[in-house]
């Protein structure tokens, strides 16, 4: 596929906010892509589809492609440049006010924007139904926070971990963007566990939890996601009615100032 915008497909303003770098080796998406979960039978979302290298490469191997690209100019790019197809779905939007499916099982294939990261990674993973199976493309800093360690965990690496297996499945060479980034990239992949380590009607009561000691750093980062789920399990057993309401609504309230934080941010940068 002819990329006859090369240099001016993104304005320079809008890259630099978006912190866009475009996957440039089609040989190494191909691979990449046929290595995965993907297959013909899938429903696959692609977050800022950019100039369409990855498009074009799961175009030709899943049934459904809902393809959201927030910048006008790349998106009327992909609408001259891509094949029509039956099943192909290319939407000129902000993927961060896109309604997720309902209940239709989806994966998601997406070389994202790195500034927004953290908010599209939660999107998809706190929805009430997540992607089967999700790879995405990030700071290599970024993928830290969300892979489950035996040492130094972060809040969301915790929270997921019962729900999700994340792991690093690639790591990049900054050569293989273009422009070339100056933080290192990789692959990660977030698979939904087919049984969750804790119960549906205590997910919520977990996600609590997590915030409200995390917050106060009564259980140090060292602590495994695995203790925490036995600490977890010992906090449930005891059901002290003083604590449940203690800990009650952390998540929710954590959530809501996120969003004021990432409200304030999108309206700085105008991303």
């Amino acid at each position: 596929m002819q990329t006859s915008l090369e240099g001016a497909a993104m304005s320079r303003t809008a890259r630099k906010l978006l912190s866009q770098n475009f996957l440039w080796n089609r040989e190494l998406v191909n691979k990449l892509i046929r290595g995965s979960s993907v297959s013909q039978n899938d429903s696959v979302l692609e977050i800022g589809s950019g100039k369409g290298i990855i498009t074009e490469q799961l175009l030709g191997i899943c049934q459904k492609l809902t393809a959201i690209e927030a910048d006008r100019r790349l998106h009327s790019f992909l609408k001259e440049n891509l094949p029509i197809k039956q099943g192909l779905q290319l939407l000129p939007c902000d993927f961060l006010d896109y309604p997720l499916p309902s209940s239709e099982p989806f994966k998601v294939f997406s070389n994202i924007p790195f500034s927004i990261t953290g908010e599209i990674v939660k999107k998809l993973l706190f929805s009430p139904n997540p992607p089967e199976d999700s790879y995405l493309v990030v700071q290599r800093e970024a993928a830290e926070k969300f892979v489950g360690k035996k040492c130094g965990n972060t809040m969301l690496a915790v929270i997921f971990y019962p729900f999700f297996d994340i792991k690093i499945v690639h790591t990049f060479q900054r050569s293989d963007f273009k422009p070339k980034p100056k933080v290192d990239s990789c692959l990660i992949q977030l698979v939904k566990r087919k049984s969750p380590f804790i119960r549906k009607s205590n997910v919520q009561l977990y996600r609590d939890f997590v915030v409200y000691h995390f917050g106060r750093k009564r259980l140090a980062p060292a602590v495994t996601p695995s203790e925490w789920l036995a600490k977890f399990d010992e906090f449930i057993k005891k059901h002290d009615p003083r604590m449940l309401n203690k800990i009650g609504g952390s998540f929710t309230k954590w959530q809501a100032e996120e969003r004021k934080l990432s409200k304030i941010h999108r309206t700085r940068t105008g991303a």
